[in-house]
């Protein structure tokens, strides 16, 4: 009986939703790229990346006591390098990248894109308006994500090869303390 009350009730919500959301998509992959990125940043932690920061510190602290000797010198020239080179990357980790401002600043523009999700669903916005703030969000965002992926990468790199190294440099400096070994 109602059919065409029904029938003009869904044509309404199928016309808002498609006026409201000519960005979703964009805003819903944004958002996932975000989180993804956040996630990234977070789990690191939970890998393990303080305990091997810690195992670098007594490795190159150890690495200061060893006295040059030409008998060494390959692994003054080769071993104390890929230390040297680990280390630094994971003291810049800690020191020089700000993780605490690269979450803060994640979760500040994650927060933002879904206010805007909200304004553009519920018609708050024009097409336009939502199309110049998203861009702004992309601007902000983009750049960040790659940072913040591609430096979680790069420190999982050195953690997966952070335990096979710790091995190796204790038993060559085993070896090099007492060559019976």
């Amino acid at each position: 009986m109602n059919h065409p009350a029904l029938f003009l009730t869904a044509c309404i919500a199928g016309t808002l939703i498609a006026c409201s959301s000519p960005y979703a998509s964009e805003m819903d992959l944004l958002l996932t790229e975000s989180h993804g990125a956040l996630v990234a940043l977070q789990s690191l932690h939970e890998e393990g990346i303080e305990a091997d920061y810690a195992d670098l510190e007594r490795r190159a602290s150890i690495a200061r006591t060893k006295p040059f000797d030409s008998v060494h010198e390959t692994f003054f020239r080769n071993e104390f390098e890929v230390l040297k080179y680990h280390y630094r990357q994971t003291s810049r980790w800690f020191e020089l990248q700000s993780e605490v401002e690269w979450e803060a600043a994640l979760k500040f523009g994650i927060q933002q894109v879904e206010n805007l999700q909200h304004d553009a669903a519920n018609g708050l916005l024009d097409d336009e308006a939502v199309r110049q703030a998203l861009e702004a969000e992309k601007n902000a965002l983009l750049p960040l994500i790659a940072e913040v992926k591609t430096s979680c990468a790069a420190m999982r790199e050195l953690m997966a090869q952070h335990d096979s190294l710790d091995n190796h440099w204790q038993m060559m400096w085993d070896r090099w303390e007492n060559p019976t070994l």
